[in-house]
C-alpha cells in the first residue's frame, strides 16, 4: 500500500468515526437526564466531546481560546462557568463506547498490520491521579496500607486504569477506570469478554506481565484461542516448573476441584478445565545479568510462560516478543507526561473520568498515525533504526488544526495534513537506541548548573550531594 492510499484510508477512518461521535447513539449515551443535550448551544453534545479529545492547553480559558479559534467560531466562544455547567452533564459511558466504535472501525479497514499473522495485544494496569476532595474519596476509594488506616489520612485520590493495547497498530482496544483497590485481574477479564467480538477471527498473542498468569487466565485464553506470552512468578507452578530438565520445555499442570474453586471470572475457563482438568504450558528460564552503578554484579532468573509451539517461535523469539510489551508502558507514560492525563479541568470525578478517557481516545488518533510513520521508516533500508518522536506528532497534530478536519469532515484537507507529516519524517525521527546513550541518573556533576532549563527547553536533571560529589537522582 502506497503512502497515497494510506492517508487516504487514514481521513476516512477519521471522517468514519466523526460520524458516529455526531450520531443520534453518541447524543443519547451523552445525557445523565433525558433533557441533557436537547437543544443546539454553542456547546453542544459533540462539542464537548471533541473539547475534551483535543485538550491541550494548561489553562480552561486558554482551552476555550484555543478550541473556538481552531472550529473558526471565535466570536461564538463560552465562558468557563458556561463550560463547567455544560461538562458536569457529559455521561464517562460515551468514551467508552467511542473507544470501541474507533477501534472497530479501525480493524474494518485495511490498515491494521501484524507481527508474522499475529496482533500483539498487551495487558497492564496503572494508578491515575483524580483531584482531592471528600466526594472523590468516596467515589473512587481508597487502599489501605501502613500509612493510610481510614478515609481521613487519605493524601491523595487514585482510580485503578487497565488497558487491551494493541502493540502493533498503537492503540487501546479498551480500557477502563475503576476505585483504587480494584484488582487488576477482573479488570483483564472484563477487557477479554468485551473485546471478544472485535477481534473474533483474529490471530492473537496476548502478552502481559507477572500478575497475569493465573491459571484461569491462561484456562480463558485457551477458551479464546488466543496465544500468550507471560512473565511468570516464581511460585506460580513451582512444584512443575522445579522438574524441568532443561530450560525450555513443556509442563502439565492439573487443575483439581480445590484449585477450580478459586477461579471466580471465567465460567468458560471452569467449564474447560471441568472437561479437560490437564493442561500444558511451554516454561522458559533465563538468567539476566546487570552490573549497578557500583559495579556490582547481579543475576535475576527470569521465567516465560507460552502456548507458542517450538517450531514456530524459538525460545529467544518468544522472548523477543514479550520485550514488545513494552509498548503499553510506554503508552502510560505518554498519556501521564506528554498528554498530562492527570491535569484535570473540575474536582467533579466524573468530570476527571471524561479528561482520562477523552485523553486516551486522542492517543488512539496520534498512535495509529505513529505505527503508518514508523512503517514507513523500517521500509528504508539504513543502517540505524528510527522511530517517529511521538511527542513531536502530538504537538504537530495539535498545531495543524486536525481538530477543524475532523470535526467538520474535511476528508481531502484531512489527507493532505497527513501527507505533509509524512513529508516531514526526517524532521521529527529519533533514533532507536538498544541501550541508554548516556547515563541520565547517578552521574557526577562538578558543579549545579545555574539555569533551569536546558537549551532543548527541558529541566535540569535534579542533583543530591553524596559525600564530597553533586549526582543526578532519578526526577
Amino acid at each position: 500500500m502506497n503512502n497515497v492510499v494510506k492517508s487516504s484510508e487514514l481521513s476516512q477512518l477519521f471522517c468514519d468515526f466523526n460520524s458516529v461521535i455526531q450520531s443520534n447513539i453518541v447524543n443519547m449515551l451523552c445525557r445523565k437526564r433525558k433533557k441533557d443535550f436537547t437543544r443546539n448551544r454553542n456547546m453542544n453534545f459533540y462539542s464537548i466531546i471533541y473539547y475534551f479529545i483535543f485538550r491541550n492547553r494548561t489553562t480552561t480559558n486558554a482551552d476555550l481560546t484555543h478550541f473556538y479559534s481552531s472550529i473558526d467560531k471565535f466570536e461564538r466562544r463560552i465562558s468557563k462557568q458556561a463550560l463547567n455547567k455544560a461538562i458536569k452533564k457529559l455521561n464517562p459511558n460515551v468514551f467508552t463506547y467511542l473507544i470501541n466504535q474507533f477501534v472497530s472501525i479501525y480493524y474494518a479497514s485495511s490498515l491494521p498490520k501484524k507481527y508474522r499473522d499475529y496482533l500483539l495485544i498487551a495487558e497492564d494496569g496503572t494508578y491515575m491521579e483524580i483531584p482531592y476532595n471528600v466526594y472523590n474519596i468516596n467515589d473512587f476509594q481508597f487502599c489501605m496500607n501502613q500509612h493510610v488506616h481510614d478515609i481521613f489520612d487519605v493524601k491523595k485520590v487514585q482510580s485503578k486504569a487497565g488497558g487491551l493495547y494493541d502493540v502493533t497498530n498503537g492503540l487501546f482496544i479498551d480500557f477502563s477506570l475503576k476505585p483504587a483497590p480494584y484488582s487488576e485481574t477482573p479488570l483483564a477479564f472484563a477487557h477479554l469478554y468485551r473485546t471478544k467480538k472485535i477481534l473474533k477471527n483474529q490471530k492473537i498473542i496476548y502478552l502481559a506481565d507477572r500478575y497475569y498468569g493465573s491459571a484461569e487466565i491462561i484456562s480463558h485464553l485457551e477458551f479464546l484461542k488466543y496465544n500468550y506470552v507471560i512473565r511468570g512468578k516464581s511460585n506460580f507452578y513451582k512444584k512443575q516448573v522445579a522438574l524441568m530438565q532443561s530450560d525450555d520445555e513443556w509442563i502439565e499442570v492439573e487443575i483439581d476441584d480445590k484449585w477450580l474453586k478459586r477461579f471466580r471470572f471465567s465460567l468458560e475457563a471452569k467449564e474447560l478445565r471441568k472437561e479437560k482438568p490437564i493442561f500444558k504450558i511451554r516454561v522458559i528460564k533465563r538468567t539476566y545479568k546487570y552490573t549497578d552503578i557500583n559495579h556490582d554484579i547481579h543475576c535475576e532468573n527470569l521465567i516465560y510462560f507460552t502456548n507458542l509451539s517450538e517450531e514456530e517461535f524459538s525460545a529467544d523469539e518468544v522472548i523477543e516478543l514479550y520485550s514488545k510489551r513494552w509498548d503499553i508502558e510506554i503508552s502510560y507514560k505518554t498519556m501521564k507526561t506528554t498528554q498530562e492525563i492527570e491535569r484535570h479541568i473540575s474536582s467533579n470525578g466524573d468530570v476527571a473520568r471524561n479528561d482520562i478517557y477523552a485523553k486516551v481516545l486522542f492517543h488512539n488518533i496520534v498512535g495509529v498515525l505513529r505505527k503508518e510513520i514508523n512503517h514507513e521508516l523500517e521500509k528504508r533500508k539504513t543502517e540505524k533504526k528510527y522511530v517517529v518522536n511521538i511527542t513531536q506528532l502530538h504537538v504537530i497534530v495539535h498545531e495543524i488544526n486536525f481538530l477543524n478536519c475532523m470535526m467538520y469532515n474535511l476528508k481531502e484537507k484531512i489527507k493532505r495534513k497527513i501527507d505533509n507529516i509524512m513529508k516531514i519524517i526526517d524532521k521529527i525521527k529519533v533514533p532507536v537506541r538498544p541501550n541508554r546513550h548516556y547515563q541520565r541518573w547517578g552521574r557526577v556533576m562538578m558543579s549545579a548548573p545555574s539555569y533551569r532549563f536546558r537549551l532543548d527547553g527541558r529541566n535540569n536533571p535534579k542533583l543530591k550531594k553524596i559525600g564530597s560529589v553533586l549526582m543526578t537522582t532519578f526526577p
